[in-house]
Parts: structure tokens; C-alpha cells; sequence
């Protein structure tokens, strides 16, 4: 696994070896252990554009994921399957989220990264059977990862 993280906020410090064996393990879990991904903490107006540019939603989010068969035609078959894509964050949304959940802001930018790379592998909560699916696996993993802090 090739994992790039991009820190473009200065709100909160993130844990980036914890990032590191998350993506890790979630990859590994989905069979995917030799992607390349990219991890980019920003604030809310940054998501909010993306947003609004890529999905038509005129307000921020927590997460993006951004697969990179979704996007690029020009990519090769091969790179496709080595690069994922990319996860964003907000880390503005991630702190209110914790707050309002009562758990460190550590956790929940862990468990959206959880999301977000679950979703570059094909993940959705469209239904309420995919959306209980994703959140076992995050917090199975979000749970490993905290327990090895």
C-alpha cells in the first residue's frame, strides 16, 4: 500500500500513523492491501466546493471519496487497480460531529477516513443493510486501531 496524507488544516494535529494502519487494514480486509490512496484533511469550505462542483450539493460534507476509475478515462487498466483514489476530510465537520457525539475528534477523522476508503473500494449505504455493513467494518477497524494506540 502506497498511502499519501495531505494535512491542509492547522484546526486539529492528526494521529498519521493511525491513519496509516486504518487504511492499511481496510485495504488488506477488502483485498486490496496493494492500492495507492490518498488521504487530504482540509476545512469545510473546501469540501463545501468540492461538493457543490462534483455531486451538486450546495453545503459541506465530512467526506469525499473521489475513485479513480470514477473520474480520469485516460487511466490505464493497471493504474486503476493500483490507485484507489482519493479520501477528504473535513476536519471542521469532524470536530463538531465529535463534540456532538461525545468521543475525541481523533476518532471520528478516523472513522470518516474509515468511510471514505470504504467507499473507493466500492462500499455505498444506499440501503439500510449496506449502511449497517459499513459501520460494522469501520468500527471493527476504528476499534483495532484505538486499541493499538
Amino acid at each position: 500500500m502506497a498511502l499519501r496524507i495531505v494535512n491542509r488544516q492547522k484546526m486539529v494535529k492528526v494521529d498519521t500513523r493511525a491513519v496509516r494502519r486504518l487504511v492499511g487494514a481496510v485495504l488488506e480486509e477488502c483485498g486490496r492491501a496493494d492500492s495507492d490512496v490518498t488521504v487530504l484533511f482540509a476545512g469545510d469550505s473546501f469540501l463545501h466546493k468540492l461538493n457543490l462542483e462534483y455531486r451538486g450539493i450546495d453545503k459541506t460534507t465530512d467526506v469525499l471519496s473521489f475513485a479513480m476509475m470514477e473520474g480520469d478515462e485516460s487511466t490505464t487498466p493497471a493504474e486503476a487497480e493500483s490507485v484507489l483514489g482519493d479520501v477528504i476530510v473535513s476536519v471542521e465537520r469532524a470536530s463538531v460531529q465529535a463534540r456532538r457525539y461525545r468521543k475525541p475528534v481523533g476518532h471520528e477523522i478516523l472513522k470518516l477516513v474509515a468511510h471514505g476508503v470504504l467507499h473507493l473500494v466500492g462500499f455505498d449505504h444506499a440501503s439500510t443493510n449496506e449502511r449497517k455493513r459499513m459501520r460494522r467494518i469501520e468500527n471493527r477497524h476504528l476499534k483495532a486501531v484505538l486499541d493499538q494506540a
